[in-house]
């Protein structure tokens, strides 16, 4: 699982210079917040994420943009190593087999608190949006961003370390906007899934969708209502499975997944 290589580089172009010194760290630094800031802006402008195509298509210029400008990076390429290349189809069926695991949570809540949990009307498009805004739109900023930089000259472990407290204090306003409890659980899945993420990024070919496939998973209670009664169960419920079941997919060894 932890290895020193490198990530593959997906266009094969030349490849990312490492983040170190000042001025590398600099760069990335202001083009994360760049980003950051466009994803938290046009995810409170649509907070059930109903129009996340459109949503995902802004984040995807301005990642572009940063690219180019920030790095050098032709859009061309920077599509490819923002995680928009060909991946394997195995890692989508691990994400896929993972992400279902994911969604017992609720027949689980249903189990315990005796309540219905039913589908939003209109919830496929819906569904679409989530994985536009939540899947893809946030997997580029952090893995096909963040991460993949972080990487370079960089072993797994050292990478993920690198990209946890980054991704812990950008969920820092959800403190604010939903209360202490439900912020601090938001922060330790932002970290905790980034090791799973990570490793779906890297034995997908450096893409971001299987990881976009697990992430969605995880913010698929957009699509459903959840009774006033087991709102709390729930957000507990959904908090323990988002910190253990991501982790499952490290289960399968690297050598499987990339053969």
């Amino acid at each position: 699982m932890v290895t020193a290589s490198a990530p593959p580089t997906p266009d094969g172009a030349a490849r990312d210079a490492a983040v170190r010194g000042a001025r590398a760290w600099g760069r990335f630094l202001v083009g994360f917040l760049v980003l950051w800031g466009v994803l938290q802006a046009v995810a409170t402008l649509d907070p059930t994420a109903r129009w996340g195509v459109l949503l995902l298509a802004a984040v995807l210029v301005a990642a572009v943009v940063v690219e180019e400008v920030f790095h050098g990076v032709r859009p061309r390429v920077a599509l490819r190593r923002l995680g928009l290349g060909r991946t394997r189809a195995r890692v989508l069926g691990l994400a896929a087999g993972v992400s279902a695991a994911v969604l017992l949570v609720y027949p689980l809540t249903s189990l315990v608190t005796g309540a219905t949990v039913a589908l939003r009307p209109g919830w496929p498009w819906l569904l679409v949006g989530v994985f536009a805004l939540h899947g893809l739109a946030e997997e580029i900023v952090w893995r096909g961003y963040a991460y993949r930089r972080l990487r370079r000259g960089r072993s797994f472990s050292a990478a993920v370390a690198w990209t946890m407290p980054l991704l812990a204090a950008t969920h820092l306003p959800i403190l604010v906007t939903s209360g202490v409890a439900v912020g601090l659980g938001a922060m330790a899945v932002a970290a905790a899934t980034s090791i799973p993420l990570a490793y779906l990024f890297e034995t997908g070919r450096g893409t971001v969708w299987a990881p976009a496939v697990l992430h969605t998973a995880i913010d698929s209670f957009k699509l459903v209502v959840i009774p006033a009664g087991a709102v709390t169960t729930f957000s507990l419920l959904l908090v323990a499975v988002s910190l253990v079941v991501p982790l499952l997919a490290l289960a399968v060894p690297r050598r499987v997944l990339e053969a």
